[in-house]
């Protein structure tokens, strides 16, 4: 079960995004807090590396093999566990001396003195290189040896205390190292980042200066999983510090401690700075978490300066959470009173409620008898209101008929009207011009003009004449009766069938025919006898126009009846 959930733990860290681009330090905080809470899971990884190099120790042929194992074991012991790490240097050294290599024993020396330094044994720190000297040494170890001094006088200001301007001793030999180191340094170097930031802390102005930059881009484009990321971070919050710049200081020891963890480093400084930093915002939770985690990995290390270091801070921190937790008890006191006192009340009222719960009771089935008998009255007011409500549709009903049939007995009395005005005048129009044509037949027979006689009577002229005047005159009174119906007519037509009178005509054939429908005549033979054509003619013209129609072309006669709204004046 542990291997597994080493394997997926491990499987998450490999796919987690590179964090050059994030800049919300909450995230980033989240992030780290996740991680502190997993570092069981983290432990388990580092026991299962440590464990196949131990496999492979194991297996070795002979004393090159186990020496390049011993460095391998080494690299993930010297920050992890230094009595491990040392044992393996020790078993080199054994392996160097047999061999003779002279650089190789110097570089184990330099190694061995670092993880004294590292566990806090600073005097035998340099005991191990007092035989040493940066000059007679080799390029390669120059570097390592200055490295070594760095952090070894840094450990001795760090212990001694007192200020790093330069007044303390240490730090002032450090800061030499630091120059001898720089001025040898390249930018092939794995540290030279490290060194440059590390060389120019405590009083970087950033003023015609590229290490800032170079430091942000060489974490852009890594994982926050090694030593040197975590080493990179650290100075580079450092520097920004240097500069006044809080939120970029924390961003990038954030990211510094994400490394730390990752790589389970237990000689840790940049969670005891976000400590302290989380310490003096207010933060105290966080505070406490990661001041235990730094002692606890110090005293895992071991690493007696650094657990000295702790410890002050540790203790202010811990007296914060104290006296947090103090007030907090102190305000649960007082809740715990209210709440006692809101509890007496809500007994005390809940007992007032009972009592008049048993008085409301009895009342209930008094009520509830009164009730019953207004439940039956209403009952039978709603069976009234229903039946009232379906009388007064009907009446509705029946108004909404009366109405339409007065309004249509009111039309048909004035299209009756219009129209026996117009048959009584046209009778009379009818009757003169006969009288006038019996007179002048008979003025013509008297004087024995019978050409003229049989012309008159041979032309068809007059009929012609009268039919166009009947035609207008029909026309006239229908439009005079209903004045839109062609436009309300041509609307059920598809707009490019429209009909559109002749200039000088009000209707043509086509709209007569449906102005008698209009009208009520509806047989196609009634309207040819009025209109003085055939049968036939209709018929194809009524089909012709019902094809035109937008609507079924068997509703369309019942559509036309409703057009034309009558201008009755």
């Amino acid at each position: 079960m542990k291997y597994f959930v080493s394997a997926i733990f491990t499987i998450i860290m490999s796919v987690m995004p590179c964090y050059g681009t994030v800049t919300d330090n909450s995230a980033l905080l989240s992030h780290l807090d996740s991680l502190i809470n997993h570092r069981d899971e983290i432990e388990m990884k580092k026991q299962m590396s440590l464990a196949e190099l131990g496999a492979k120790m194991r297996s070795a042929r002979n004393d090159e093999e186990r020496y390049r194992i011993n460095n391998m074991l080494y690299d993930q012991y010297y920050f992890y566990n230094v009595d491990s790490a040392m044992n393996y240097i020790d078993r080199n050294l054994l392996i160097a001396s047999k061999i003779g290599n002279d650089d190789s024993i110097t570089e184990l020396k330099i190694k061995k003195s670092f993880l004294l330094a590292a566990s806090g044994l600073l005097k035998e720190s340099g005991d191990v290189l007092s035989e040493y000297s940066g000059e007679m040494l080799p390029l390669p170890l120059r570097k390592k040896y200055y490295g070594q001094m760095i952090y070894l006088y840094s450990h001795m200001g760090n212990y001694m205390g007192g200020p790093a301007d330069g007044k303390n001793y240490y730090y002032a030999v450090e800061q030499e190292y630091k120059d001898s180191l720089v001025s040898i340094l390249t930018s092939e170097d794995a540290d030279y980042l490290w060194y440059q930031g590390l060389n120019k802390w405590g009083n970087y102005s950033a003023k015609n200066d590229t290490i800032v930059a170079q430091l942000e881009k060489a974490l852009a484009e890594s994982r926050l999983d090694t030593r040197e990321d975590a080493q990179n971070a650290y100075i580079l919050g450092c520097l920004y510090l240097d500069n006044g710049d809080n939120e970029n200081y924390m961003k990038y020891m954030i990211m510094s401690a994400i490394a730390d963890v990752n790589i389970g480093n237990r000689d840790i400084a940049s969670v005891q700075e976000l400590a302290k930093e989380c310490y003096a915002t207010g933060d105290i939770d966080r505070a406490y978490n990661y001041i235990e985690y730094c002692l606890e990995a110090a005293l895992k290390y071991p690493n007696r300066v650094r657990a000295i270091t702790i410890a002050p801070l540790q203790r202010k921190i811990n007296q914060a959470y104290q006296d947090r937790n103090l007030r907090q008890e102190r305000r649960l006191r007082i809740l715990l009173w209210v709440v006692c006192g809101l509890v007496l009340v809500l007994g005390f009222t809940i007992f007032t409620i009972f009592r008049q719960m048993k008085r409301l009771k009895s009342q209930g089935a008094k009520l509830d008898k009164i009730n019953h008998t207004l439940n039956t009255h209403v009952m039978e007011l709603s069976r009234a209101k229903s039946q009232l409500t379906e009388v007064n549709a009907q009446l509705s009903a029946l108004n909404t008929q009366l109405t339409e049939a007065n309004e249509g007995l009111r039309e048909a009395n004035y299209v009756k009207e219009e129209y026996v005005g117009y048959v009584f005048s046209i009778c009379s129009s009818y009757i003169r011009k006969l009288d006038d044509f019996r007179k002048t037949i008979n003025r013509k027979a008297k004087a024995k003009q019978w050409d003229d006689i049989r012309t008159i009577t041979d032309s068809t002229s007059m009929a012609k004449d009268e039919l166009r005047e009947f035609y207008n005159n029909f026309d006239t009174i229908f439009l005079h009766i209903y004045p839109h119906f062609v436009s309300d007519f041509n609307a059920l037509l598809i707009p490019e069938e429209r009909i559109t009178p002749k200039e000088g005509e009000l209707l043509n054939t086509e709209l007569r025919i449906y102005a008698l429908v209009r009208l009520g005549i509806t047989d196609s033979v009634k309207i040819a006898e009025f209109l003085h054509c055939s049968a036939q003619t209709v018929y194809n013209n009524r089909f012709k126009v019902r094809n035109k129609a937008i609507v079924p072309k068997t509703e369309f006669a019942e559509a036309v009846k409703t057009l034309g709204k009558v201008a009755i004046e």
